[in-house]
């Protein structure tokens, strides 16, 4: 008969649901690390706006010497990718998507044409 409660009950034996997620103990924690150059035109513009919409780390770094407006780079199936010409509302809420996913695995089409091949792989400066 308690077997039969405690199958029939929607609460654990700790007090919480049985189907809570352990994702809302960790509502702060930052999912990826999102480096932002320092030196180019408008990065503060790219940093308050993923730091408002994500919840990635953002850090600043000294310049990636692919400037072409503000620079970004993530972390995409291991290897850092740069991303140049962040100034468009497209690139910066795909930016956006791209930080709030914990393992990015593809790349969203209006940051495609933004990726710095000749800095793709490489650890920032």
């Amino acid at each position: 008969m308690v077997a039969s409660e405690l199958a029939g009950s929607k609460k654990s034996l700790g007090g919480k649901p049985a189907g809570s997620k352990s994702a809302d103990a960790c509502a702060g924690c930052p999912l990826v690390t999102v480096l932002v150059c320092r030196k180019c035109d408008g990065h503060e513009k790219v940093a308050g706006y993923l730091a408002a919409e994500t919840r990635a780390s953002i850090k600043t770094v000294r310049c990636q010497k692919v400037c072409k407006g503000p620079v970004a780079a993530i972390s995409v199936r291991g290897r850092m990718e740069y991303f140049g010409r962040l100034k468009s509302g497209k690139s910066l809420a795909a930016m956006a998507r791209l930080a709030n996913q914990s393992s990015p695995r593809r790349i969203p089409k209006p940051l495609r044409k933004r990726l710095c091949k000749e800095r793709s792989g490489s650890r920032p400066r």
